[in-house]
């Protein structure tokens, strides 16, 4: 699965795919944003892939640590959910 799937003339990007461009913008490893999420490393490199959701626990702590919305997670999830 990849991290972004075109859709109606549009493209829609998994949040794996921005999480990805945050966590290389901070400078952390995978392990360490990992950490400061508190999830394991497997689930954050299966959300960098695209081969898993976004889950409601995970966009809730995304967006305490970066300071973004909840909904901006979630509305990103259903947008590349939206697509299958």
């Amino acid at each position: 699965m990849s991290n972004y799937i075109e859709c109606n003339d549009t493209v829609a990007f998994h949040p794996g795919y921005y999480i990805e461009e945050i966590m290389e913008e901070s400078g952390l490893t995978q392990k360490d944003f990992a950490e400061r999420l508190d999830i394991t490393l497997e689930n954050l490199s299966l959300l960098i892939c695209g081969k898993q959701s976004l889950s409601m626990d995970v966009a809730m702590k995304l967006s305490e640590m970066i300071g973004t919305s909840v909904n901006y997670w979630l509305n990103l999830q259903n947008a590349y959910d939206a697509c299958f």
